[in-house]
């Protein structure tokens, strides 16, 4: 079975893109492909989170085993697609930067019965996708203006240091 999704930003409105998984993919592969996909670094947390049609977050599967005893709690490398999703129109959130609180939205589009893929792949990419961590764009444009900031800085020819700080008495 393939499982057709849709993901879209709020950040972005032209940003969509469309992916096709198996249903024996992990969340882990789903997390890799969305990751790729976007040019997004993998050593930043991520998690999945099936919702509701209002976009509540109802469960989570994450990348990291935090050892909640006793609620119901996902890993990406353990959980499976066909474990928690079963119906077109199902709703997912991809929590990218925690800190922040920004996401991708996620639909669950099509599914084909009787096929079957070996590697998960992109069949649509539109638009630009959100920065993965906010402030990374500021800190950019910062440090080529401190860099142009630095070819200009000329001080001149100095022989002798009493010209900045005077006669300095030894102690």
């Amino acid at each position: 079975m393939i499982y057709k999704f849709q993901i879209v930003s709020q950040e972005s409105q032209n940003f969509r893109l469309e992916v096709a998984l198996d249903e024996k993919h992990s969340f882990f592969d789903f997390h890799t492909i969305i990751q790729k996909s976007v040019g997004f670094e993998s050593h930043q947390l991520a998690s999945f989170f099936i919702s509701n049609n209002k976009w509540k977050k109802l469960v989570e599967i994450s990348m990291l085993d935090l050892g909640i005893n006793g609620a119901a709690f996902y890993i990406m490398q353990k959980t499976r697609l066909q474990d928690l999703l079963n119906e077109q129109g199902q709703q997912l959130i991809y929590t990218f930067d925690f800190l922040n609180d920004r996401s991708f939205f996620i639909e669950l589009t099509g599914i084909i019965m009787e096929k079957n893929l070996n590697e998960a792949f992109v069949t649509l990419k539109q638009g630009d996708a959100p920065v993965q961590v906010l402030g990374e764009e500021i800190i950019d444009q910062v440090s080529v203006e401190l860099q142009e900031e630095e070819v200009y800085m000329d001080f001149g020819e100095l022989d002798d240091y009493t010209e900045i700080f005077g006669e300095m008495d030894d102690f």
